[in-house]
């Protein structure tokens, strides 16, 4: 592995790069291998490098780092970009979640689609395309294996340039998680069948020990939990696993399939949960605002000082969990994988080569599938009628979401936000965009003053 060149895109990032960097220096089949961290931001570049010697010193480990601020030779010669980035970061996200909330629309995180999810889509795209076309200068060959939201409009924006593109996300996996811890079995006991798009995932079919998971939530009071008002049902310790798939089960139930991402997200993507305050509470959505982001981001970076400093010790990756299971968003993982040093089975954010036929050839869709040295293989995940009315719309307006994105086409990105089931009234539709966008200005430069 002395050749292989691994590079982290926000690599001055606190959320993501001591994870990421953990999990490629735990993963045996990558000793050494050149890991290089880019960022815009040097301060937080020489941090986060700091920290990443710190831990490749502490696991003995054979792989080099690199820090920089040029992008041209961050890519040169790379095998592996990910991209873990924030286009005008919580500056921008305040107008993102903010501005709609005039209009009657309380977004919970307001980073993939609603009108919070479209901005920061338009903002991203751009910067996305001109990666992919550096990419294509510098490391043609190279997979980006994406962390970004918007997951599926920036992975699509990156495989339509011709630059091998996937997305790891960790929800559906942190929900079947949840859901064996409900029933008292570890993961491994659960077979299932999950599909949609990033954000928006369904578990299509899920059996455990042979028997329909729906048959035993059923017997074990579901219907009567999810009747319960929201505080009182907060209470209730046996149904605490579940507690933030409130939403997904209401709606699952009537569609016979069970929710595969947390409320957070899956809200944004349904009429009604969020339009106006009082749905938000009545449904007990817990929203993620921009002073909860800060507060994490601060104290993050105080626990970054604080290990650099010999205050607190550092806490080094494991190949697995505690249960013995992959981790969630294991770069290492899928790096070893597509290097044929192994063959892992993952939940996959990947074009469309018809593992869900109902949604559009090329659209990133999520789905399990499998990684090896010769690329990625998703498993077959149709969408039942029901749950394509949910989906389809939202991939037909990602990918206009794209032109829009490039061409800076103000009429385009309002098609958009017209239909999106968040939207209260059509004539919102115009002021609420001419404001985010008039406020994110300086990250659209593409959009006409």
């Amino acid at each position: 592995m002395a050749d292989l060149k691994i590079v982290l895109v926000g690599g001055g990032s606190v959320t993501w790069t001591p994870g990421l960097v953990g999990k490629i220096l735990a993963q045996p089949h990558l000793g050494g291998a050149h890991i290089v961290l880019h960022d815009i931001d040097a301060e937080a570049l020489d941090l986060t490098y700091r920290l990443s010697m710190m831990h490749k010193d502490k696991m003995g480990s054979a792989c080099t780092f690199e820090q920089t601020t040029d992008i041209d030779r961050a890519l040169d010669g790379a095998d592996y970009v990910l991209v873990a980035i924030s286009t005008g970061g919580l500056v921008s996200m305040r107008a993102d979640l903010e501005i709609p909330e005039k209009y009657g629309i309380y977004q919970t995180v307001g980073d993939t689609t609603g009108p919070g999810g479209l901005v920061r889509a338009l903002r991203n795209v751009p910067v996305f395309h001109h990666l992919a076309q550096a990419m294509i200068q510098h490391c043609p060959d190279a997979w980006m294996l994406n962390l970004t939201n918007p997951l599926s409009a920036l992975t699509r924006t990156v495989n339509r340039n011709g630059i091998k593109a996937l997305g790891l996300c960790h929800g559906v996996l942190g929900v079947a998680r949840e859901y064996a811890r409900f029933l008292g079995v570890p993961v491994s006991r659960l077979a299932y069948v999950n599909s949609g798009i990033d954000h928006c995932s369904w578990f299509t079919h899920m059996t455990v020990d042979g028997r329909d998971a729906w048959e035993i939530l059923r017997e074990r009071g579901v219907d009567e939990w999810l009747s319960l008002p929201t505080a009182q049902a907060a209470e209730d310790e046996a149904f605490a696993p579940l507690a933030r798939l409130r939403v997904g089960l209401t709606v699952g139930r009537n569609l016979g399939a069970l929710p595969a991402i947390g409320d957070r997200h899956l809200a944004e993507f349904l009429p009604t949960f969020l339009q106006g305050k009082e749905n938000v509470e009545r449904y007990g959505l817990v929203r993620t605002t921009i002073a909860d982001r800060a507060a994490n981001y601060d104290a993050k970076r105080a626990e970054i000082h604080r290990v650099l400093s010999g205050e607190e010790p550092l806490v080094v990756a494991e190949p697995t969990d505690v249960l013995g299971e992959r981790q969630a968003d294991d770069v290492g993982a899928w790096i070893a994988a597509l290097e044929g040093k192994t063959v892992i089975e993952d939940n996959l954010n990947a074009p469309n080569i018809g593992q869900v036929p109902q949604l559009p050839l090329g659209a990133i869709v999520e789905t399990r599938g499998v990684l090896d040295g010769a690329g990625f293989h998703p498993l077959a995940s149709p969408l039942p009628p029901q749950l394509e009315a949910i989906v389809r719309p939202h991939v037909l307006r990602e990918e206009l979401t794209l032109g829009a994105a490039l061409e800076g086409d103000f009429d385009k990105a309002l098609t958009i936000l017209s239909s999106d089931p968040l939207l209260m009234r059509p004539e919102d539709a115009r002021p609420m965009l001419e404001e985010m966008i008039a406020a994110t200005r300086a990250w659209l430069p593409q959009f006409p003053a």
